[in-house]
């Protein structure tokens, strides 16, 4: 099985500071990857980070994500990529001084998307590195468009690529800063520790709130849609959504234990 993690934006990076990495939470998670890999030798990871306060505000601010077509927007398209880029070097120099295997594979080089979904991508880099016990890292990117020019994929947007299109089975670990979802966020008193999507848009819109910070590709309920898709339709079986603030959480989350908010459905069971 073929692990698609993600270290959230809110949790890699002061999400409402702009440009600012949080570099100890960083190397603290890079350890506990490596450390599951040592427990668990035949782990195969696939990372990939979002872009916090780096990518998001000048997107927010071009408005990249629904399209790009004039210069000036071509231009924000360009500081998008600028700022998405900064950050997956901060965190590959981090995890190679953590000792981990990892290459970044850059969106913007390799996939084309239609009408703001991935559609094109040639992925034998990634199952290369994933035989050679390479850590293959994607990240949250402009990329060029067939209807709107260029637009933003989202950490989760190549995830559902990958995980219909990899022929070995994957579970998605989301590691954010929220725990899991919340029964009454924001109060976050009653965290729902899991939940069956089998009817998605009626039994789990209740529970959903948009980022608490500037976020374009849609927040909570954006992650919770996609994940549910790809379970009611049979391409994962769960997905786990938790936070990485908690030390050992993340090892935890690799090593097959369940902090945070399991979605699931009956139906596969």
């Amino acid at each position: 099985m073929i692990t698609l993690l993600k270290l959230g934006g809110s949790l890699i990076t002061e999400k409402d500071k702009s440009h600012h990495a949080r570099r100890a939470t960083i190397r603290r998670l890079g350890m506990e990857i490596k450390e599951a890999l040592e427990e668990q030798p035949g782990l195969q990871i696939i990372l990939g980070h979002g872009s916090g306060s780096f990518g998001h505000i000048p997107a927010h601010k071009y408005k990249t994500r629904e399209g790009v077509f004039s210069q000036n927007d071509w231009i924000g398209f360009t500081e998008v990529h600028h700022e998405a880029q900064s950050l997956n070097q901060i965190v590959m120099d981090v995890f190679f001084e953590c000792g981990l295997p990892c290459i970044p594979i850059s969106p913007l080089s390799t996939v084309e998307a239609e009408n703001g979904i991935a559609a094109k991508w040639n992925i034998s880099p990634i199952t290369a590195a994933l035989q050679n016990g390479i850590i293959p890292v994607v990240y949250g990117d402009t990329v060029f468009d067939s209807i709107r020019g260029g637009t933003i994929l989202s950490t989760e947007d190549l995830f559902v690529f990958l995980a219909k299109n990899i022929s070995q089975t994957c579970r998605i670990l989301l590691a954010g800063w929220e725990e899991g979802l919340w029964e009454d966020f924001p109060g976050r008193t009653k965290l729902v520790s899991s939940l069956d999507i089998s009817n998605y848009q009626d039994s789990t819109v209740k529970y959903l709130k948009e980022s608490l910070f500037t976020d374009v590709t849609g927040g909570m309920a954006e992650k919770v849609r996609l994940m549910a898709n790809l379970i009611q339709n049979d391409i994962i079986y769960t997905a786990l959504i938790f936070t990485g603030e908690k030390p050992l959480n993340l090892k935890k989350a690799l090593l097959d234990q369940k902090p945070g908010t399991l979605l699931y459905s009956n139906k596969k069971q």
